[in-house]
């Protein structure tokens, strides 16, 4: 065990078995491999993490998963390319505020009339 694994496991004081596939574990292993992460153990605290932060709702909004057709990626992706937005997030963040807005003005023209009727 090297300098910084002592460290570190010293400061994460608690330890979770997870039981994973033989598959999982060599995708695991090649992520160490290929995209320079140290230990298979720090990809499951990264994951944990960004659970926690997508599921531990604090303020005003939250993260999503979103899975989305190809045919409808690439159409967001083109938009992109054309200089709609600055990221793919940023994009669909103004599409559902468009879409919130919509929605919003749709229901006050709905209770405009409801109240022009009484």
């Amino acid at each position: 065990m090297n300098h910084a694994s002592k460290v570190r496991s010293l400061s994460v004081p608690y330890r979770i078995t997870v039981r994973v596939s033989k598959d999982t574990m060599n995708q695991l292993e090649e992520l160490v491999e290929n995209f320079q992460y140290e230990t298979v153990s720090d990809i499951v605290r990264r994951a944990i993490d960004e659970f926690i932060e997508r599921n531990y709702r604090k303020g005003p909004t939250a993260k999503i998963d979103l899975v989305l057709p190809k045919k409808v990626m690439q159409d967001l992706e083109s938009d992109l390319n054309q200089g709609s937005a600055i990221s793919l997030d940023d994009l669909i963040r103004v599409i559902l505020r468009d879409y919130t807005l919509s929605r919003i003005s749709k229901e006050i023209k709905e209770i405009s009339k409801e109240e022009n009727i009484k």
